[in-house]
């Protein structure tokens, strides 16, 4: 794996190459604004679950909303900063989860990771199966927002700064989701998917 500071751009000559190879594109937005809008969606659902989850675990975390009186505050301060640092970094574990499932992502020489400005990315042009696609699509979601609740309630820290992180990193998986849709649908099992900067493509052998 790579250190870049660069989001990743279509290769034509890799676009080219595939497509003559038998490749197909799947449809898809052109771009990460477009992504994002269409996401938003999957955005509440997302973050919706994750509250029901953790309203199943611990009620009594919601007891604020149905007291007869109800209050917001929000002071900065040094926890403050921190609590923003902690979500920073949890932004870029998020990353390194993506990375960790793509196939030998350690020895890839086409598995990038990068920043760019507040957040993190993670790229390749590894070629990989269609379960696998989804699998590194889905485990942020699963690892940091699913898993840590149960974990917290367990320990007794569930609380809105650990759901916070949560919360936070379940909404952040709206695009990870709206592109499983689109291979989900789109892309034959058993098919094998390669990305070229925003653009998917598959090949399907009987």
């Amino acid at each position: 794996m790579k250190y870049t500071k660069k989001l990743p751009k279509t290769d034509f000559q890799l676009k080219q190459s595939l497509l003559e190879s038998g490749w197909k594109q799947i449809k898809e937005p052109k771009t990460l604004g477009m992504s994002i809008l269409l996401s938003l969606p999957l955005s509440f659902l997302l973050g919706g679950f994750v509250l029901w989850i953790a309203y199943t675990l611990n009620p009594l975390l919601f007891s604020a909303f149905t007291a007869d009186t109800f209050k917001i505050s929000f002071t900065i301060n040094l926890k403050t900063l921190v609590y923003l640092i902690v979500i920073y970094l949890y932004m870029l574990i998020h990353e390194l989860v993506h990375a960790f499932f793509v196939p030998n992502f350690f020895e890839s020489e086409k598995t990038f990771f990068g920043l760019n400005g507040m957040f993190g990315f993670v790229f390749t042009t590894e070629p990989m199966k269609k379960n696998r696609f989804l699998l590194i699509s889905v485990m942020p979601f699963f690892l940091l927002s699913i898993v840590p609740l149960f974990v917290f309630n367990f320990f007794g820290i569930l609380n809105w700064y650990t759901l916070g992180l949560c919360l936070i990193n379940a909404t952040g998986s709206c695009v990870d989701f709206l592109n499983m849709l689109f291979v989900g649908f789109q892309v034959k099992n058993n098919s094998t998917i390669i990305n070229n900067g925003f653009e998917t493509y598959y090949h399907f052998i009987k």
